[in-house]
């Protein structure tokens, strides 16, 4: 088994769905957090100078969370059991992160003229986004399980990690998608995931 240490800042965003991973899978790693102050020291220490960045064996750093998550979730089984599953996770993840994506720039944008037009941005990729996440869940066995298959997969993982600051700061963000909603309690309720959420440090993001 390979070491890992995860680079990111000292909060949940875009590496909180590596950690799940980690988490779910019961696999050892070393949770580096970069506080913003001091990130103008390692930006060049990082490839594409971002973050997350996962290093492998300390030889190989690696960029962008969504090629992170995917490998950690091809190595952990949680990417499905064949191409057609993979296809199915690969399509929920790619259109949870473009919720996600568009929730974090509006989150981190600081002029306020701007923030509102990112708002009303987020808003209209919700209303596209979590229908059809509504109705490919229910697709699979009613809505009851997963959303691929009969196992939690990296889908489910980023169903939850990324709905959870638009859910705490609108109690009301999923009162239309009782689907979604249940599968994120599902996830929540994994015993593994519940051991890691209730020990990590509580961030804002």
């Amino acid at each position: 088994m390979p070491s890992y240490t995860l680079y990111y800042f000292n909060g949940r965003g875009r590496a909180e769905i590596c950690r799940l991973l980690f988490a779910a899978a019961s696999i050892h790693y070393n949770d580096e957090r970069i506080e913003f102050s001091e990130w103008t020291q390692f930006k060049t220490k990082m490839p594409c100078h971002m973050l997350p960045v996962l290093e492998i064996d300390t030889e190989m750093k690696v960029p962008q969370s969504m090629a992170i998550s995917r490998y950690l979730a091809r190595e952990f089984g949680f990417y499905g059991k064949n191409n057609m599953e993979m296809f199915k996770v690969d399509t929920i993840c790619d259109s949870i992160f473009e919720l996600f994506n568009d929730y974090m720039v509006m989150f981190n944008e600081k002029d306020t003229p701007k923030k509102n037009d990112l708002q009303q941005r987020f808003v209209y990729t919700s209303g596209r986004v979590l229908p059809y996440l509504e109705k490919t869940l229910e697709a699979n066995k009613g809505g009851s399980g997963w959303f691929v298959g009969d196992q939690m997969l990296v889908c489910d993982m980023m169903c939850y990690s990324a709905l959870e600051n638009p859910v705490k700061e609108n109690p009301n963000f999923l009162k239309d998608y009782p689907k979604i909603t249940a599968l994120r309690t599902r996830v929540l309720s994994h015993p593994k995931i519940a051991a890691y959420i209730k020990k990590r440090n509580n961030t804002a993001f």
